[in-house]
């Protein structure tokens, strides 16, 4: 790594899925509700017995195999669901999926209907933002209640389906067996198994004095504003990291911002960073000045170990004190789980997730991983797709 000139360089299917949503009634959402009586003009809020009843949001389907994107939107689908307090449909709530902030509003009897993005894998939770202008039997709700039903969520999954290719003796160790399998991709898409994905650019910023700097945030981009990133504020031990793909002969800025002020390298240099490597880079920041001095002690790079790896990996639904491995998938999706034959046995449910993870060693599609290794982080989608179970 060098400073240089500019001028010099230029499951059985879909097994449990049901997230946060009623799964137990999900034939309600497809049935009418009664129709809402009319307020009295004393009315105000709901009876007290109804006002006690939880908000649910109940989706008619709840699982869906993962589409390919495709220009036609054929990857989008429709899905309806209703909202209920207790047995009574909700008119006029709020409702938003996922990340989107459009407004869905349930209609008089608590149905709602919106477009879904089938090539989303993973989990998309649908949630009440507003019951301000909602109402219940055709009661307004109190803010109270209010306040309550803005916790239901219903999730829809989005996953692979699996296909069991076979089973067979392990052969190291009697006890266990080799499960083959295969996430089965739609149409041309290809899994996105878990590879490596970006690398670390970490170190310090300290002062002139040798002090570290808490809360600075350093940030790299080329001049047309491309290849931006940027640190989280570095800790009281004035330690930062971010994640980064430097692009082949990329010419980068180094800033460092603290309290409002902006440091730089001197005019006309930058940073070339090595491909396919994450860094370390230690920062002094001056005494006086904005100005950065562009070489040791003040600025120290060294190339360091590891690389944040994303993608999918897929686990077994088993106890805890169950230890089994896996491969990860390749390109194809397949993978092999070595799993107790006992466990195997109890007929163990199949789950995707997908994970982020700086790992400090080099890992490829077929490398085996411990089931301790596998994070769902909150994502995870449960499925199986069993076309074939051989017995062993």
């Amino acid at each position: 790594m060098r400073i240089v000139s500019k001028a010099a360089v230029l499951a059985l299917l879909a097994v449990g899925i049901a997230g946060c949503t009623d799964s137990g009634n999900n034939e309600a959402a497809k049935e009418s509700a009664p129709a809402p009586s009319q307020p009295s003009a004393q009315a105000s809020a709901p009876h007290a017995s109804q006002a006690d009843q939880d908000f649910r949001i109940q989706l008619a389907e709840t699982a869906y195999a993962l589409k390919h994107w495709k220009t036609d939107g054929s990857h989008k689908i429709e899905l309806s669901g209703k909202l209920v307090q207790g047995d009574q449909p909700v008119a006029g709530a709020i409702l938003h999926v996922g990340s989107s902030i459009r407004d869905i509003e349930t209609a008089e009897d608590g149905s709602f209907r919106f477009l879904f993005d089938q090539s989303l894998l993973g989990q998309t939770d649908v949630k009440i933002v507003s019951l301000d202008k909602a109402t219940v039997g055709g009661q307004a709700i109190s803010q109270e209640q209010s306040e309550k039903g803005k916790a239901a969520s219903a999730t829809i999954n989005v996953y692979y389906p699996i296909e069991i290719i076979g089973v067979s003796a392990n052969g190291k160790n009697a006890d266990m067996v080799d499960v083959k399998g295969k996430l089965i991709a739609d149409g041309d898409a290809s899994v996105s198994y878990f590879q490596e994905d970006k690398f670390r650019i970490s170190g310090t910023v300290k002062d002139a004095d040798g002090k570290p700097v808490k809360g600075a945030v350093v940030w790299i981009d080329r001049d047309t504003g491309e290849g931006f990133a940027k640190s989280r504020p570095a800790d009281e031990n004035g330690y930062y990291e971010m994640f980064y793909l430097p692009e082949d002969d990329e010419d980068t800025n180094l800033t460092v911002t603290l309290n409002g002020v902006k440091y730089t390298l001197p005019e006309g240099r930058v940073y070339r960073f090595p491909d396919d490597t994450s860094i370390n880079v230690d920062i002094s920041l001056p005494k006086e000045g904005t100005v950065i001095v562009d070489k040791p002690p003040t600025l120290v790079s060294k190339t360091a170990a590891g690389a944040l790896y994303e993608g999918l990996m897929v686990g077994l639904d088993v106890p805890d004190d169950v230890s089994y491995s896996v491969t990860v998938p390749d390109a194809e999706g397949n993978f092999t789980v070595t799993v107790p034959k006992t466990a195997w046995e109890r007929n163990p449910t199949f789950f995707e997730t997908k994970m982020s993870k700086f790992i400090d060693d080099e890992l490829n599609s077929g490398d085996t991983v411990p089931s301790s290794f596998i994070e769902t982080n909150g994502v995870l989608t449960r499925s199986i797709k069993a076309v074939a179970k051989a017995g062993v």
